[in-house]
């Protein structure tokens, strides 16, 4: 478990807010929300492991439902073991410039009743490893020893790459169905002879996992991989001029 972050006055104002809730609900979840992107989402995964592991709560996720991906991540957040309930509210998102904005919303205000809760998104363009940016903003901590369960896999012969536009560095290889729920898809991925990958959601639930992928492609959208994962000189990294997909889309 790595140390708090933040100020000392946000330090001080977290250890006095996790006091006050811990007495009027000692029992009760910690509701952690995100409105996106993904690879955003599961690096702040260590923040919500460290409010489990060092208050004893099992975490509520509140996702904004607008982001496709959370439409498809239910299975594999409850089968971790800090995951309590996964609820998504109707929060609109306005830009996806930085992650999803505006990130911060109450859920109470969307009809999801809860009571302590956290706010884990990008402010702005992160300048050091995610997980420690999103956990200086509330003055939490963040889990080093955070590792994503898959569960049970099958080995495969299967020749897979996470989306449809690598096919033109991997033409041996199928693309997965982008439409199935996430556990599948990592699930596949991880049991496949080789796994192809961008540097995209799908990459980082496999990073922080422990599964290596084959090949990790870096698309001219997405060239800050070294924010996100601390295995950067163990991956096999190719990175690609060809431009894919605009700035602003989705990912």
């Amino acid at each position: 478990m790595d140390g708090r972050c933040g100020t000392p006055l946000r330090r001080a104002g977290n250890v006095l807010k996790g006091a006050w809730w811990d007495l009027r609900d000692s029992h009760g979840a910690i509701a952690v929300t995100h409105c996106g992107k993904l690879g955003d989402f599961v690096a702040s995964l260590p923040v919500a492991s460290w409010l489990y592991k060092t208050r004893g709560k099992k975490i509520h996720f509140v996702l904004a439902r607008g982001f496709r991906p959370f439409t498809q991540i239910r299975s594999l957040l409850l089968l971790q073991e800090m995951t309590a309930e996964v609820t998504l509210a109707e929060f609109p998102v306005r830009d996806w410039e930085c992650g999803g904005t505006p990130y911060r919303f109450d859920p109470n205000r969307f009809y999801v009743p809860v009571g302590e809760y956290y706010t884990l998104g990008l402010r702005r363009h992160p300048r050091k490893f995610v997980p420690e940016y999103v956990a200086e903003e509330h003055g939490l901590g963040w889990d080093e020893d955070f590792r994503l369960t898959l569960g049970e896999y099958p080995r495969t012969d299967e020749i897979l790459c996470s989306d449809e536009f690598m096919r033109a560095e991997v033409p041996q290889a199928t693309a997965i169905d982008l439409s199935a729920p996430l556990l599948d898809n990592a699930r596949r991925m991880a049991g496949a002879r080789e796994s192809h990958v961008s540097q995209s959601g799908l990459f980082h639930l496999l990073d922080f996992a422990g599964v290596r992928p084959t090949r990790v492609y870096v698309y001219p959208h997405s060239v800050n991989i070294h924010l996100f994962t601390r295995n950067v000189n163990a991956l096999d990294l190719v990175y690609v001029e060809r431009k894919v997909r605009g700035e602003k889309l989705k990912s």
